[in-house]
């Protein structure tokens, strides 16, 4: 058996892989936990780690049972032939993604960069971490920031 390569049409990584499932394809969505935050909640989801894309097994590439798939696009091929991925690949990837994490972390000294609010895309040097909040320089200022890691990102 091998894995092949698949574009998906825009946002129908998961309901390719499905329908794949329910024809008897075995089909993979290297997939990732984020937390959606919206003004009155947050919510995790799951989302493709590389979007627009979908893995499945093949005895080989029967492209009669693939062009089925209404949420695909096409097969990835390299110099005309479909593009080939090893069963060694696929579960390195799994296990790399069954240990990631998207936790924030970060220490005095360490560049952050202000994802919403009144400074949005600011970057401000932490000075101090304390429970819910980081002390922040920015441009100069020392500013006292409560923010959610959410709205954070380390540069």
């Amino acid at each position: 058996m091998s894995w092949f390569v698949a574009h998906t049409k825009p946002r129908c990584e998961f309901k390719a892989k499905d329908y794949f499932e329910e024809i008897g394809i075995e089909a993979y969505v290297p997939s990732i936990e984020e937390k959606k935050e919206w003004s009155d909640r947050i919510k995790k989801t799951r989302v493709p780690a590389i979007s627009g894309y979908l893995f499945f097994e093949l005895q080989q590439i029967n492209y009669d049972s693939v062009n089925l798939n209404p949420f695909l696009k096409n097969v990835v091929r390299r110099f005309g032939k479909a593009v080939e991925v090893r069963n060694s690949e696929i579960n390195a990837m799994k296990d790399c993604l069954k240990n990631y994490s998207d936790s924030f972390s970060c220490h005095n000294g360490d560049q952050v960069k202000i994802l919403s609010g009144v400074f949005k895309n600011k970057i401000g040097l932490v000075d101090q971490i304390e429970n819910s909040y980081l002390t922040l320089l920015v441009n100069s200022l020392k500013i006292k920031l409560s923010y959610n890691t959410t709205k954070l990102k380390v540069v």
